[in-house]
């Protein structure tokens, strides 16, 4: 025979774990003295480990006691129904881990490019992330080839951990902070060389496709963005500095033929 404190010394688990279990009737010690003193066989401890062991799969109290007071075919029943719970808590939970991993990824990639968050931004995120895949997997079919599929889908996506979303972030923030910058000037040279070789890379060289994709993302008059952080302002700014940096690519290029 064990004492409580015995019991709770060998197994790690405390006196007042223990005198709970007893109050409802889940752990009840082998004996108790007439002085109130409780003790513990070893057949106890068996059962402490089988608690400890359903606890760690995440059964409640509650449903341990049932599954160790019902008979044997009973709890086939039981370990059947509680563990199918089980997992199906799990998978919820994961899903919603997963869920809030992106919108989290997605705000942290937002704050790198705007400097803020703002509430509208986070319920935009939401929709975006709850909206059904099928849409834009429609709107891709309608408006682009195959191919053309396959390199827009390799694009980064701020929900995801991809350091090419820090990337972009970091250059649009650079763009925004520099609007008040005539094409001509350095910064907007720097920056549209920087824009030119990024998305020159993304989109595998296919400049058709470049041009197809940043006409389709353009904003319509009235209407919210279509891709985070390009706005029509931002948009309009990148092809004023990226037009003047190509065109001085061709009249240097006609000057040295």
């Amino acid at each position: 025979m064990y004492s409580i404190g015995e019991l709770s010394k060998n197994t790690n688990i405390s006196i007042r774990t223990l005198r709970y279990y007893d109050e409802i009737g889940l752990l009840k010690p082998a004996k108790v003295a007439d002085s109130g003193y409780r003790y513990y066989s070893n057949e106890e401890i068996r059962v402490l480990q089988h608690i400890a062991a359903l606890k760690e799969l995440g059964f409640t109290l509650a449903s341990i006691k049932e599954m160790l007071s019902t008979g044997k075919e009973s709890q086939e029943h039981c370990w059947r129904t509680y563990l199918d719970f089980e997992l199906a808590a799990v998978k919820e939970e994961k899903n919603r881990l997963d869920e809030m991993e992106k919108l989290l990824q997605i705000a942290r990639h937002a704050f790198e490019m705007k400097g803020e968050i703002e509430a509208e931004d986070i319920f935009l995120f939401i929709r975006a992330l709850r909206s059904p895949s099928e849409t834009r997997e429609t709107f891709l079919a309608q408006h682009f080839s195959d191919e053309e599929i396959k390199i827009i889908k390799d694009l980064p996506d701020l929900s995801s951990n991809d350091p090419r979303n820090m990337e972009w972030a970091k250059l649009i923030r650079k763009v925004k902070a520099s609007m008040h910058e005539p094409p001509s000037s350095i910064i907007s040279q720097k920056l549209a060389a920087q824009i030119i070789e990024v998305s020159t890379e993304w989109f595998q060289h296919d400049e058709q496709l470049i041009d197809k994709y940043w006409s389709l993302i353009r904003p319509e008059e009235g209407m919210e963005t279509k891709v985070y952080g390009m706005d029509t302002e931002v948009m309009d700014h990148i092809d004023r500095i990226v037009d003047y940096y190509l065109q001085l690519l061709q009249e240097g290029d006609g000057n040295g033929s």
